[in-house]
């Protein structure tokens, strides 16, 4: 019997040794590939590179902009930050410098897109995002606005992004706004959202489904602040707390299917 728990003893012995050893070969291997993220901040693109190869690590360009503080090629920013623990060929990003603003800002509004994009190139900067807007007021792929604004200085990258604009919905694509006032609240919310159109938060609607809405408007209205609802009146405390008392756009207007729709609603 003795014999036998000394047999055994020595086979959990033997065991736990063995799964000590794992443990520390598992956690040597695991950390062994592990480094430490290097500094590139003010470093140029090839030293930092350089750097990042020599401890196993990859390089990644998040992009470029412009500084007034570093040189034309010099890292500006890195991620993960330095010190970070990561494994062996981990990527890293860094952005690089354009140094100091050179190019102007060209002005592209009212330009086809065609030609706005040539003159961006032409400049010197590349394009940006290009957003299409329904909008009655200039003819297709038309640019009625641009990010940076024309002449812009201090500017951020050499990007410059365009709001052009496109065909409003025909009538037959639109729907007839049905008149929601002296609906309590939550009849006018589900008829809106079954008939496919969004409800917009109580006091808030965006200027750009307001405008698609009132395409057979004025332009001047279009371009105004959106009108407020109307102040609760001695007339209105008459009507029950949760009932709508206006909505915008006004009942019987022409709106595109998606379009937002605001609701007052009665305190």
């Amino acid at each position: 019997m003795l014999q036998i728990f000394r047999a055994f003893s020595a086979i959990l012995l033997l065991l736990t040794i063995a799964l000590i050893s794992a443990l520390i070969t598992m956690r040597l291997a695991i950390h062994g590939a592990e480094v430490r993220v290097p500094a590139l901040s003010g470093l140029t693109l090839p030293e930092a590179i350089q750097q990042l190869r020599a401890r196993g690590l990859q390089a990644g360009i998040d992009g470029r902009f412009y500084s007034a503080t570093q040189p034309v090629g010099d890292v500006l920013t890195q991620s993960p930050a330095p010190g970070t623990l990561v494994r062996k060929s981990w990527r890293v990003r860094v952005t690089v410098s354009l140094g100091p603003q050179k190019a102007a800002i060209p002005a592209v509004n009212g330009m086809n897109e065609t030609m706005a994009t040539i003159t961006i190139r032409r400049t010197g900067l590349q394009l940006g995002n290009v957003v299409a807007l329904p909008y009655a007021y200039a003819p297709e792929d038309t640019v009625i606005s641009q990010t940076p604004a024309a002449h812009a200085t201090d500017v951020q990258g050499p990007r410059v992004s365009l709001l052009t604009a496109q065909p409003m919905p025909s009538l037959e694509e639109a729907d007839m706004m049905p008149d929601l006032t002296g609906e309590t609240f939550t009849q006018a919310a589900m008829a809106i959202i079954h008939a496919g159109f969004k409800l917009a938060p109580l006091g808030s609607v965006s200027r750009a489904d307001s405008a698609a809405a009132e395409s057979s408007q004025p332009a001047a209205r279009i371009a105004a602040s959106l009108p407020s609802p109307p102040p609760t009146t001695a007339s209105s405390a008459l009507v029950p707390s949760g009932t709508v008392i206006s909505q915008i756009p006004a009942a019987g207007s022409r709106i595109p299917v998606g379009a937002t729709i605001q609701l007052a609603i009665q305190p």
